[in-house]
């Protein structure tokens, strides 16, 4: 009886072995990881703690005279360009970029800086941190004069990155569609092929984003935000500018290109 009890362990054992030489079967092998989807690039935190610092001292260290100050002088005014304000030179020459820093509260800086994070990741993930600085300057410089262009003498106040937001959606869009990677996989999706403007806008989960797109800057554009000292309304002339000038102009700073890497 004993014997008896003992073959069936022996032959336990011997499976065992057998199957630890053999290794897993292929249904067994662990699936290959993805890229953690918010792996986020030097240049992107960089930008968040910038912004989410300087509305910090806006919101709790600077007196009301400073704050006035650092929005006026710091803020795109569309006057300075052909108005009553046009003697302003140093604000006409910094404010196009100035301005992307400057938010009107918590939930304006937030909001921008979660986007930021999300399409702005696999962008620098792929043309690099230098590259997504002359990028992010062209932005919004852009953004800034479609908003100049659709309020011309005005004395209206632009603040918030958006606009240079906006342009990395529209470089977003050039690739990130283009393949395996979309929007859950920065890392893979940084190395996709580019596709030409009319691919894009024949994807079909391009011009699906792009209606959202759309569709919520129409409906944010009612919405105020608040800038101290005054009411600023969304800026979607600054969103449009920057969109295109992104998702057009991307070609210049993208060092992979058409041909999958």
């Amino acid at each position: 009886m004993e014997n008896e009890r003992d073959h069936p362990a022996q032959d336990m054992r011997n499976m065992g072995e057998d199957a630890a030489k053999s290794g897993p079967e292929p249904d067994d092998q662990p699936p290959r990881g993805r890229e953690p989807l918010f792996n986020v690039p030097f240049a992107i935190v960089l930008v968040v703690a910038v912004t989410l610092g300087i509305e910090a001292l806006v919101e709790w260290v600077f007196d009301d005279a400073t704050v006035q100050a650092l929005y006026y002088y710091g803020g795109f005014i569309p006057a300075r360009y052909d108005g009553s304000l046009s003697g302003e030179t140093v604000s006409a020459l910094i404010s196009p970029v100035t301005y992307a820093f400057l938010h009107g509260g918590w939930e304006h800086v937030i909001f921008n800086d979660i986007w930021l994070a999300v399409f702005g990741t696999p962008v620098v993930l792929r043309i690099g941190g230098l590259r997504f600085a002359a990028f992010w300057v062209l932005t919004s410089v852009v953004a800034a004069f479609a908003f100049w262009l659709a309020n011309i003498g005005s004395g209206a106040l632009l603040v918030g990155a958006s606009g240079a937001i906006s342009g990395l959606t529209g470089a977003a869009c050039r690739f990130v569609w283009a393949g395996d990677g979309g929007m859950r996989d920065p890392a893979l999706s940084a190395i996709q092929r580019r596709l030409s403007v009319v691919e894009a806008l024949k994807s079909r989960e391009v011009l699906l984003f792009i209606a959202f797109w759309l569709v919520a800057n129409v409906v944010l554009a009612g919405l105020g935000v608040g800038v101290p000292g005054q009411a600023q309304a969304i800026a979607w002339q600054a969103h449009l500018g920057g969109f295109l000038a992104g998702f057009l102009l991307f070609p210049l700073f993208d060092p992979v290109g058409k041909g999958r890497a």
